[in-house]
């Protein structure tokens, strides 16, 4: 199962679309900022669906181009989706954050060698923060289910933050 089939077959319950206009639907929702799904996979993975059954393609001609195809999700799809929502919605949440390996080996620094590291550490999350923020009001006009998934990332980075000042006052204590 893979996140992207979810992606793609969401994005055509809402109505038949080219592959360009899947990929310009997924970068204009940011999918790739909170999960594995990279914009040029995206063709791929529609003609490995169409493939499956899980997608029907009518040719059309373009405005300007030679025809192009334009997929819909079949009802095997749609079964497909489904599914997927179930077993996404079921699955343990993995919190795996890369900076939790320099966390790790932080001790095998002298102090004043680390504590800039951790100062850095601080200053990234702050910056995903600022980001993020600067999203949720640019996509303020975005359905809720969109919006609340900014929300959940501006809180993750505040529990973050949280977490490295409690960490940091045990580091400098010598914990």
């Amino acid at each position: 199962m893979s996140s992207i089939d979810l992606v793609i077959l969401g994005i055509l319950m809402e109505g038949p679309k080219s592959a360009y206009d899947i990929q310009k639907d997924v970068e204009s929702h940011h999918f790739p900022r909170w999960t594995r799904i990279s914009v040029p996979s995206v063709y791929k993975k529609v003609l490995q669906l169409r493939e499956k059954g899980d997608l029907d393609s009518t040719l059309v001609k373009g405005e300007r181009f030679a025809e192009k195809a334009v997929y819909s999700i079949t009802p095997a799809g749609r079964a497909h989706f489904y599914q997927l929502m179930d077993h996404y919605a079921g699955q343990p949440v993995p919190l795996q954050f890369d900076f939790n390996v320099v966390i790790t080996n932080l001790n095998k620094l002298p102090p004043e060698e680390a504590r800039p590291l951790i100062h850095r550490l601080r200053e990234s999350l702050r910056d995903g923060l600022q980001i993020t923020a600067q999203y949720a009001a640019e996509y303020a006009q975005i359905p809720l289910v969109g919006r609340t998934v900014f929300d959940q990332q501006a809180r993750l980075y505040e529990a973050l933050l949280q977490w490295l000042e409690a960490f940091e006052a045990q580091f400098t204590e010598g914990g």
